[in-house]
């Protein structure tokens, strides 16, 4: 066979693709945010050789969890930095663009072992991209502002990549790889999407132990370093803790053409940490992130869960008049466990210190109802000294830039999901 009916070959048809990709997975620092508006074609895609999967990838794509190391408290330890690429796909999607896509995928699952020390990644699609797939309805809502004291612009990308790794300089050298076509050491296979796709933006940051006072020289953090040595994120505090986050298992859609997937909510937070670390003492500082009721000592002892009873939210507004950050996300817990999996990271995107939030659920629902806990909005009806923003958690001090919606399809589908399916215009 020559090398142009091999590649033919390889680059199975979409439909071919979506009904045995089940099958095949069931066995087998910081940059400025910079948007650029794409142009459109609906000229053929050339084939392109789809490429061998490695065997024993999980059938999920958020499926991350056993690959972290443990901590000594046991506590998951997060990838050191992380990537959002943001694309709109090019014309009207067929499937040359889910073979140029899917091929550029396995390329990196070959390259790179399955974990932080090597790759980890999710493909999540938006709103918008079912859209331009006739009479096929978004399996997940266009965001929404999600409180009274936010005006978020919401993002409308086709798709997202979010890369994460250990090292910083592989996800920039993939990034290059994907939206430029610049060599990747090691490739043996395609990687340059922009055939398929236009990138839009790409939005970078970092967490651990370390690495938010290696970057606190920005907007938004005052002088005199204040962000703790050993912090692995600026607020000061630790967040990744084994029982204040949902399991893979409990955020992942048990059936229907999404099924062994998740939806995910990206937003894009600025932080003022200037009276954050100026007007408040510790103490002080403790009692917005966990609860007034909790105690430095507490804090410093702190294993797999926050110290924030929110049974105690009553005697936090009418006897402290400060409400707790953790305290009050706590109520939106489902037989007492947290119905979200937060994979957020810091951020210096456009030299300001920032958080890019990024949340895996079952639903979009249950993100909405955390975030909605979050607010504390009828505190103030039994204590005026708490407002929306004042001693109401953490809120006086992110403000939300924007927001976007996504489902991440199982691996197997994760490529055009829904496009074989969908009907004739």
């Amino acid at each position: 066979m020559s090398s142009p009916e091999r590649a033919a070959g390889t680059a199975l048809s979409r439909r071919r693709f979506l009904i045995g990709g089940a099958a095949l997975a069931a066995g087998g620092t910081a940059a400025a945010v910079v948007e650029v508006s794409g142009g459109s074609t609906d000229r053929s895609l050339a084939p392109v050789a789809l490429g061998a999967q490695p065997r024993a990838l999980p059938a999920r794509q958020h499926a991350w969890q056993q690959t972290l190391a443990p901590d000594a408290e046991g506590n998951p330890v997060a990838p050191r930095y992380d990537r959002l690429v943001f694309f709109d796909v090019r014309g009207t999607p067929d499937t040359g663009h889910a073979t140029v896509l899917e091929a550029a995928l396995r390329t990196l699952e070959r390259r790179f072992a399955w974990g932080p020390r090597g790759l980890l990644f999710t493909v999540g699609w938006g709103p918008s991209y079912f859209e331009r797939l006739p009479r096929t309805p978004s399996p997940v809502p266009v965001a929404t502002a999600l409180s009274d004291f936010e005006l978020p612009t919401i993002d409308d990308h086709d798709l997202v990549l979010h890369l994460a790794s250990d090292d910083e300089r592989r996800l920039l050298e993939i990034e290059n790889a994907l939206i430029h076509g610049a060599e990747l050491d090691g490739a043996d296979g395609i990687l340059d999407l922009s055939s398929a796709l236009t990138w839009r933006e790409t939005r970078t940051g970092f967490t651990g132990a370390g690495l938010p006072a290696r970057h606190q020289d920005v907007g938004g953090i005052p002088s005199g370093r204040p962000v703790p040595p050993t912090s692995p994120l600026f607020m000061g505090f630790k967040s990744n803790l084994k029982r204040n986050q949902a399991t893979e298992d409990a955020v992942t859609i048990p059936a229907g053409p999404f099924a062994q997937g998740t939806t995910m909510h990206i937003s894009y937070m600025r932080l003022r940490l200037d009276s954050w670390y100026q007007d408040l003492n510790y103490q002080e500082r403790v009692a917005r992130m966990y609860a007034p009721q909790v105690t430095p000592q507490q804090v410093r002892e702190i294993r797999t869960d926050a110290e924030s009873d929110p049974q105690l939210t009553g005697q936090a507004i009418n006897r402290y008049g400060v409400l707790g950050h953790s305290q009050t996300s706590a109520r939106a817990r489902r037989h007492g466990k947290p119905l979200i999996l937060r994979r957020d990271f810091n951020t210096i995107d456009g030299g300001q210190a920032g958080l890019h939030f990024v949340a895996l659920q079952r639903t979009i629902a249950d993100f909405v109802t955390t975030r909605t806990a979050m607010n504390a909005s009828s505190a103030q009806l039994q204590n005026p000294a708490i407002t929306d923003t004042v001693n109401n958690g953490i809120n006086e001090f992110i403000f939300v830039l924007r927001r976007g919606n996504y489902i991440v399809p199982a691996r197997a589908a994760r490529s055009f999901p829904l496009l074989a399916a969908a009907p004739p215009a």
